[in-house]
């Protein structure tokens, strides 16, 4: 048994996610907690969006797309749908599916321009739980109702006015934050390529190269994220990581990452970081990687944590993968 986790502090990224607008305002996505405070939040959605995406233009992973359709119809024999076939086929064919899993409720095919309901050879869904979670990305610091009055006079002027019925151009409201966040992921290596019948049954798919490629390819898109929105481009690469591949699968440095923003640069909880270390089984390597010139106590978390560069811990994961599935 073998799992990864890794609990990560980004850059200083603006604005991540917003919900739904309220009039002309654009509202971010928050939380309040117990001291009123308000912390900002991209969605564990938006995280595997951006991963997703990366997945798809790094490394040409295949997403669950429209192409889809012709998949099902290649599955389908009068008008029923091997279960156990198209979930296997989707792994090994998939990324997407296999990492972050999938649910058909209603499988459909088109057949003389209309869609026709599909049987299912077993069940009443074919289903797919998640290989990769990730939580929320939560702000380091907290919201303090900044707001962007925006208009776009250029634009309005040289097409707007010309091709819209408005005599006014648009004036929006648009709130904004700027912060460090901080997220954790988690991978349970033991089910990447494999398939999961209803009965227990479980289906090797795919090699083992073929799982610490995939597996190694999701490292890389963490080392290197990014988010785009609403046309800008926010880095959310590692100034702060700690994680490791262990034999309990538990999200150990949930919740114990802890730090804080003051002129400037951040401040680790080191000691609310060693309780969380204490827990992992003995023996068993916990990887810490800092980038310099982020962190007023660098020097402490360098020496207390043995820390490494980002990109160090970043190889020793790499290796750690291929490692669990015997492809050194």
């Amino acid at each position: 048994m073998a799992g990864l986790t890794l609990t990560v502090i980004t850059h200083r990224a603006s604005s991540l996610n917003y919900g739904e607008s309220i009039g002309n305002v654009s509202v971010l996505k928050k939380i309040t907690l117990a001291d009123n405070t308000q912390l900002t939040y991209a969605s564990d959605k938006a995280l595997k969006y951006e991963i997703r995406r990366h997945g798809r233009e790094r490394f040409g992973w295949r997403l669950l797309d429209e192409k889809l359709k012709e998949y099902i119809a290649r599955h389908t024999s009068k008008d029923t749908l091997d279960v156990d076939k198209f979930g296997e086929d989707l792994v090994k064919d998939y990324e997407e599916f296999d990492l972050f899993g999938g649910l058909f409720t209603k499988p459909a095919k088109e057949e003389d321009g209309k869609k026709k309901s599909l049987k299912l050879s077993k069940g009443d869904a074919v289903k797919r739980v998640s290989v990769v979670k990730t939580s929320y990305m939560f702000s380091v610091s907290p919201f303090k109702s900044d707001m962007d009055f925006m208009n776009n006079i250029d634009a309005y002027n040289r097409y707007i006015r010309h091709i819209e019925d408005r005599g006014d151009q648009a004036i929006v409201n648009s709130e904004q934050h700027t912060s460090h966040y901080i997220y954790t992921l988690t991978v349970d290596l033991d089910r990447v390529g494999v398939w999961e019948t209803e009965e227990g049954e479980i289906k090797e798919v795919i090699d083992s190269q073929a799982k610490a490629k995939r597996v190694v390819e999701l490292l890389e898109v963490i080392k290197t994220l990014s988010r785009q929105i609403r046309g800008r481009w926010e880095n959310l690469s590692p100034v702060f990581v700690v994680g490791g591949v262990f034999s309990v699968k538990n999200p150990f440095f949930m919740d114990a990452v802890k730090a804080v923003e003051k002129e400037g640069k951040l401040i680790l909880d080191i000691n609310a970081l060693r309780d969380a270390i204490d827990l992992v089984p003995e023996g068993e390597e916990v990887l810490v990687g800092v980038a310099s010139g982020h962190f007023h106590n660098e020097e402490d978390i360098r020496t207390q944590l043995s820390a490494k560069g980002v990109a160090e811990v970043f190889e020793s994961l790499r290796q750690k993968v291929k490692s669990v599935y015997g492809v050194l």
